[in-house]
């Protein structure tokens, strides 16, 4: 979102130091909607702008319009873009307040007049604007994956599938059947509905993740890979999850496995499938 700032004097009208102006003025949203989600969403021409105003210099930027490629997928990063603009995906990255404080001092310290002044900016307008976003907009809710950052060598991946409270058919044809490895991943036993997948068949799997044998009591692990012949069935159950449950089975699922979505006789419901193969 940095080329679609407001100029300069719109962004601190507020003072420079206010957490409302920052949360208000910063960002032109609807110059971004406008020349860049409308021109790329359906029906769009797929010519977009790349940015509306050179920061450094605090003038407009009168640059002509980039066809995007058919198969052009935009991520977008940036603040605040759930409480005006619609997305078909969001990922929320959730790191702590002090945490964020301590590397935002320390990366913009510089361009914000020191340390001391750089943690005052934090405080007092970014950090202040951003906990108003998240007590009018609760965008971790809303949003379809939710990562854990505070460790930047290790993120942690929280919900994935949906937002908060929302639901989703998983297949299980392996040992996330078991309780011990339910009651280890999710918390509580599932009441799954046996079910069975066509044109897919059963393999086996040596596991040397040695948390995941450990849970689940043996390193031999069934896999599935599609045949595309019906006659091939693979037997399992179809487990109804929290889309954070959703997350703890993806990081369960070792690199062997994709989650892929797939057909059954009740509907359609996630799988993981060989992902060679």
């Amino acid at each position: 979102m940095d080329g679609f700032h407001h100029p300069r004097a719109h962004r601190h009208r507020q003072g420079r130091d206010s957490a409302d102006g920052y949360y208000a003025d910063a960002y032109d949203f609807a110059a971004f909607d406008r020349l860049v989600l409308t021109p790329l969403g359906p029906g769009g021409d797929r010519r977009y702008r790349t940015r509306i105003i050179d920061l450094r210099t605090d003038t407009p930027a009168d640059e002509p319009a980039v066809t995007a490629p058919e198969d052009l997928v935009l991520v977008v990063d940036g603040s605040f873009l759930q409480r005006d603009l619609a997305w078909d995906e969001v990922v929320f990255v959730d790191t702590a307040f002090d945490i964020a404080r301590s590397r935002g001092t320390q990366r913009d310290a510089s361009l914000l007049g020191g340390e001391a002044q750089a943690a005052h900016s934090f405080d007092h307008r970014y950090h202040a604007a951003s906990r108003r976003y998240l007590a009018e907009v609760d965008p971790a809710a809303s949003a379809t994956v939710v990562v854990g950052n505070d460790d930047l060598a290790h993120p942690q991946l929280n919900r994935i599938g949906g937002p908060a409270g929302a639901t989703t058919r998983l297949f299980s044809y392996g040992t996330l059947q078991l309780e011990p490895v339910q009651r280890e991943r999710f918390g509580r036993v599932l009441a799954g509905v046996p079910d069975v997948l066509p044109g897919h068949s059963q393999d086996w799997v040596t596991i040397t993740d040695p948390d995941v044998v450990a849970v689940s009591g043996t390193d031999r692990h069934p896999i599935v890979r599609p045949t595309g012949d019906p006659a091939d069935t693979t037997k399992g159950t179809v487990l109804t999850v929290t889309t954070t449950e959703l997350a703890a089975a993806d990081v369960y699922e070792v690199d062997d496995y994709r989650r892929c979505l797939v057909d059954l006789s009740t509907g359609p419901a996630w799988v993981y499938l060989a992902t060679t193969g």
